[in-house]
């Protein structure tokens, strides 16, 4: 068994933000708590391939998070959202050579931290809806297309949100639109109905 070296890169990726936002920023020293967790994600299954999809969408993570944090302590909680982002990223059927899935995790997120350091801490629950992207983008079977269509409605969405010094609704927006990118293409109507109220099984036994 041996130690990935994407395994090891977002490892790397989550110290090396974190540990300058407590030591040279604001952020509080508690949110090395959950960094640490996130490393327990990413250490536990170190033997994996994750790709460079996934180390692209945990450092995005984790430099949003380092971004936000350090620029008020009070929001310190955005890294609860980025370990969850992380464990949603490691364990998801995301692709390893998906480029622009994680580009579209990693988007998100570096909106929501330059957003919110730019608010002073201002509107930092735009958190919540990064991770939620994360999660719909990881779970999708898509290599680039979907990924790069969140980059573009969270690269317009932060575009308003800085030039207008608030703004922060329109993260779900982004949401909303990065997930029904590739949501409602994938959604099929059934085709027919299958009457099975008195299917037995092979064995011949009745279904219970």
């Amino acid at each position: 068994m041996t130690i990935k070296a994407t395994s090891l890169l977002s490892l790397l990726a989550i110290w090396a933000a974190m540990l300058p936002a407590v030591v040279f920023a604001d952020a509080p020293v508690w949110t090395l708590i959950f960094a640490g967790l996130a490393t327990a994600a990413v250490g536990i299954g170190a033997w994996r391939r994750l790709g460079v999809s996934r180390v692209i969408a945990i450092a995005g993570a984790w430099a949003g998070a380092a971004l936000a944090s350090g620029s008020e302590p009070d929001v310190g909680w955005v890294t609860v959202f980025a370990f969850l982002t992380t464990g949603a990223v490691v364990y998801s059927i995301m692709r390893r050579d998906a480029l622009g899935v994680g580009a579209g995790v990693a988007a998100a997120w570096l909106v929501t931290g330059l957003v919110v350091a730019a608010q002073d801490g201002g509107g930092a629950w735009i958190a919540v809806f990064a991770f939620l992207t994360a999660g719909s983008l990881a779970n999708s079977r898509s290599l680039h297309i979907r990924g790069l269509t969140a980059v573009l409605w969270w690269g317009i969405a932060g575009t308003i949100m800085l030039a207008a010094d608030g703004w922060f609704w329109l993260a779900v927006i982004a949401f909303l639109l990065s997930a029904a990118s590739f949501g409602f293409q994938d959604f099929h109507l059934p085709r027919r109905l299958e009457w099975d109220l008195f299917d037995r099984d092979d064995d011949a036994t009745v279904v219970r």
